[in-house]
Order: structure tokens, then sequence, then C-alpha cells
């Protein structure tokens, strides 16, 4: 077998095999139901604004909003297209009209999403994975299955192994590099100071003192981010630690067990709780994400048991999508 032969079977058994249609429409229902709350725990902060308020002129405006020409908030426009982007995202969950939907709820992020940076400019990355799993759902055959769409009216051709497994995997390699390409966006901006713990040093006592200090001169609210703030030598091993992870990340793209898959992405997760909780880092819900890398359809047959026994002894009779 020459070398080029080698390397498209070895293209070709990464992104075209693994996964199955019904897989590929699992990943749509459960990243869909995870995304309902993404995006209130996004936006709530605009919910509180009084809809009927007057409009005001932003800030510093999105690119987007620069390119279209808008420059001033709408409260009441907020709250409407809020209510359209959860319409649409309980539609595409649901599998009805799956690519229009999916296409209204990438729409309705980006105005949102532009409105809640244009106020001052500050630009958040938070949608970046959830974005990309969209537009690959948008471009898949993902409501081909467990879908309203497939019920109501034919669907016209079976979805192919090769057609689940690109779109899913091509998810698992973007996930995978962005953690990687956020330790060079560290090193970067901050240098090697980041990796002596320094710049998580600056970042606690910041976001620790943010709420006011006491007479004592300790933090109002955040006193654990205060006193690890005072910890040089956990700092410089935590820094340690995630630059390790962040870095070691794709290879998760090559690892077959399911066990050890679960372990790195629980050990994930809880630096994502920790960084809310310390410095108040809202990316508490991208772990919704990591269902890609894994196949659903044993964990929805187990869950459908699990639900089966529980109306069972309720005394109904369940239906499952």
């Amino acid at each position: 077998m020459t070398l080029r032969n080698r390397v498209r079977g070895i293209w070709n058994g990464f992104f075209y095999e693994g996964f199955s249609g019904e897989s590929l429409g699992l990943v749509r229902i459960y990243f869909g139901c995870g995304l309902l709350l993404y995006h209130v725990f996004q936006f709530h902060e605009l919910l509180t604004l009084n809809p009927l308020g007057a409009p005001f002129y932003f800030l510093e405006p999105m690119w987007h909003f620069g390119l279209l020409g808008i420059d001033h908030h709408l409260p009441f426009l907020t709250f409407v297209v809020f209510a359209v982007l959860m319409i649409a995202t309980i539609m595409m969950t649901l599998g009805k009209y799956t690519r229009t939907s999916i296409l209204v709820v990438i729409l309705c992020i980006f105005y949102l999403k532009g409105v809640r940076d244009s106020f001052t400019g500050d630009v958040h990355h938070r949608y970046l994975v959830p974005m990309q799993m969209l537009f690959l759902l948008l471009l898949s055959k993902c409501g081909h299955a467990h879908s309203l769409d497939e019920r109501v009216r034919p669907v016209t051709s079976i979805v192919q192994e090769w057609e689940a497994s690109w779109p899913i995997k091509m998810m698992q390699v973007y996930c995978a590099f962005f953690y990687f390409w956020s330790v060079i966006a560290k090193l970067r901006v901050a240098g090697w100071e980041w990796a002596s713990g320094g710049q998580i040093q600056k970042i606690l006592l910041k976001r620790s003192v943010m709420w006011g200090v006491t007479d004592t001169g300790e933090a109002v609210r955040n006193q654990l981010a205060f006193q690890m703030a005072q910890m040089p030598d956990l700092l410089m091993f935590l820094a340690h630690l995630v630059l390790a992870f962040e870095v070691a990340f794709p290879l998760i793209l090559l690892v077959r067990s399911v066990r050890w898959r679960l372990i790195f992405l629980v050990g994930v997760t809880f630096f994502h709780i920790a960084n809310f909780v310390l410095i108040y880092v809202a990316f508490l819900f991208i772990p919704v994400v990591f269902i890609i890398f894994f196949d659903l359809v044993p964990v929805h047959a187990w869950l459908k048991g699990k639900l089966g026994r529980v109306f069972m002894r309720g005394g109904a009779s369940p239906t499952y999508p």
C-alpha cells in the first residue's frame, strides 16, 4: 500500500466512519435541549431591561452591526428576538422544519450576541463552539432521524454512515482545537507569565475585589478567590495543569475508550465550574457540547429504558422520539 493510499485510508476512516443517522439525530436533540439552558444563561441580563424603555446608542457596535448600520438598541426587539430564538431552538430539537429552524437560531444568536457585546464593545466567545455545531448541523441531514420532519413527510434518502459521521467528527475536531488554540492565545497575550501563575493571580485579585473590600482589606464576596490569590505555588501548579489539558485536548480524538473520554471531559467540566465560581467566566454551560464525543444511541436507549420503567410503575404508556 502506498503512503498516499494509507493516508487516505486513515483520513476516510476518521471522518466517514463511526456514527449512524440515528446518532446524528440524537446529537441534534440533546444539543438542542442543552441550548435552551445555554441561551437563558447567556442572554438573561438583556431580559432584565425594560422592554418599553427608550432606545439608546451602543457604545461600540460589533463589526456585523457596523456593516448592517445597526447603531442603537431597541429594548422591545430584544424580547421578540429572544422569544423567536427559544421557539426555533425547540423546533430544531423536535426536528420540525429542521434546517429552517437552525438557520433562525443562528440569526437570532448573531443579533442578541451583537446587542450584548455592543453595549461596551467587550467581545465574548462563548458561542463560538455552539455556533460551529449549529452550522455543521445546518449542512447535515440531522433532520432525517428522530424528527417530526421524518414522521410527517417522507425522507428522500436514508442517512449513510459517512453522511452522519463527517459533521460529528468535524464538531469534535473544532471543539478540541478550540481549547488547543486558547493556549496560543494565552501565551500570545500574557507570555510565559501565564505559566508562572502570575496572570491567574492578577485575575483572581481583580475579580475577588470587584464588589469592594472590607475594612481589613479582604474581599467582600469572593473570599475563596481572594485566599487562593495568596498561594503562588498552587497557582503555578494550576497554570501548568490548565496548559497541559488544553494542549492535550486534541488527543481525545485518538482515544477510543468511552471511560477515559468521560473522565477527561468531567475534569474539563470541573475546570469550567471552578472558573465560574472563582472568576465569573461564563463558560459554565459549555460542556453541553461534549455530547459530540460520544455515540448517543446507547445513551438514549438506556434513558428510554429508565423512563419506561418509571412510566410502567405510574401506569402510563410513554411514547419516545
